[in-house]
């Protein structure tokens, strides 16, 4: 049940749609002893408060994620990791993983002709 709700909260997270983050974080996780999830609420909290502010934009970020999953990467597979570690580093991978598709995809445009095509009638009617 953890897994799942992590995963809902990280896609409101990305929708901003932090209310509902943080009451997915308060009905299924806060009350946990285990330091996996105890680190995965640490970290979820944490891309609330950065990515909670109005002038925040994710769009932004995208290289900023993509440098991180690396990393957060590079740290998971470290021997020396413990579980508190291993949640909240998890979290991070998942985030910037769901960011940057949600992002890629945005920025995807289905048809470049049918663009080009709108732009240059933009210009004629002017």
């Amino acid at each position: 049940m953890a897994k799942e709700a992590i995963n809902e909260c990280v896609e409101k997270i990305i929708a901003k749609d932090f209310t509902k983050a943080k009451a997915i974080i308060a009905e299924h996780l806060k009350n946990s002893s285990n330091n996996k999830i105890i680190g995965s609420v640490f970290a979820l909290e944490g891309i609330i408060a950065k990515y909670s502010p109005k002038n925040v934009n994710m769009n932004d970020s995208i290289d900023d994620f993509k440098m991180m999953k690396k990393s957060i990467n590079s740290k998971l597979s470290s021997v020396w990791i413990d579980d508190f570690e291993k949640g909240y580093f998890s979290v991070w991978k998942v985030f910037t993983k769901n960011a940057i598709e949600k992002l890629d995809k945005e920025g995807i445009v289905e048809d470049p002709a049918e663009k080009e095509q709108a732009n240059e009638a933009s210009h004629t009617s002017i």
